[in-house]
């Protein structure tokens, strides 16, 4: 499986706060049959936003202490978790914001309160102009309801977290993640992982999608839609 979005490097965000907790977190992953994370440090105006120099030197350090301890995990160069607020907006104008590896695809989250006006069109502008935007964890938008999602999964990626399908956000957005994944609203599923405590939430999750949709869905969200997103191409939704 290969993870689109995940506060694995050490020291950067609210992830692990130190290179052991991040070693910890990683080989739980890998313990889930995780092969391949990008990691997607937050980038956040007046809060989080490392540097690419950063990311990368967070990044080598945790491959090195990978490869000490026998992992076969591949840690890819990070993209990052781009809020939409003025810091995304100012690097939008000049055509630079993190992306995932290939520049074919980035990370987007939205202001939980508030889903900013004209998403859809502004969304559908980015993607006319060469990259993908994908959607952290739409559980939690109340105002993307199964309307405002299948216009959005028009031009846009989706994903729900691992953990919220499991235990660790909660019953309703449990049951809003669920219901996206069952009505075939979601192009793929992330863990958006932040430390070994989320491993339990992460482990029913997956059980859950396995036993509710059977291991070729589960596949499909963890492991080729995951890849395809990666790559700039939108998989079509499960009701296309």
């Amino acid at each position: 499986m290969l993870d689109l979005h995940c506060h694995l490097l050490p020291g950067l965000d609210d992830g692990p706060p130190d290179l052991e907790a991040a070693v910890a977190l990683a080989r739980g992953l890998e313990a889930l049959g995780f092969a391949e994370i990008v990691p997607t440090p937050h980038q956040k105006a007046g809060s989080w936003a490392p540097t690419a120099e950063e990311t990368e030197a967070a990044r080598a350090l945790l491959c090195d202490a990978l490869a000490s301890a026998q992992s076969s995990l591949t840690v890819h160069p990070a993209a990052g978790e781009n809020m939409w607020d003025e810091l995304f907006l100012a690097r939008h104008a000049q055509h630079a914001f993190p992306c995932y590896p290939t520049q074919k695809a980035f990370l987007l989250e939205l202001p939980p309160a508030l889903v900013p006006p004209a998403l859809s069109e502004r969304l559908f502008e980015l993607r006319v102009a060469g990259r993908l935007p994908v959607i952290a964890h739409v559980e939690r938008y109340a105002d993307l309801d199964h309307r405002r999602l299948e216009e959005l999964g028009r031009s846009t990626a989706l994903l729900v977290n691992l953990s919220s399908l499991g235990s660790g956000a909660g019953f309703f957005a449990r049951r809003r993640a669920r219901g996206l994944v069952e009505a075939g609203l979601i192009h793929a599923v992330a863990t958006d992982a932040h430390a070994a405590a989320d491993l339990p939430a992460l482990t029913t999750g997956l059980r859950w999608l396995r036993d509710r949709l059977g291991e070729d869905v589960a596949l499909r969200l963890l492991s080729d839609h995951p890849r395809r997103i990666i790559a700039g191409d939108l998989p079509e939704l499960a009701g296309d």
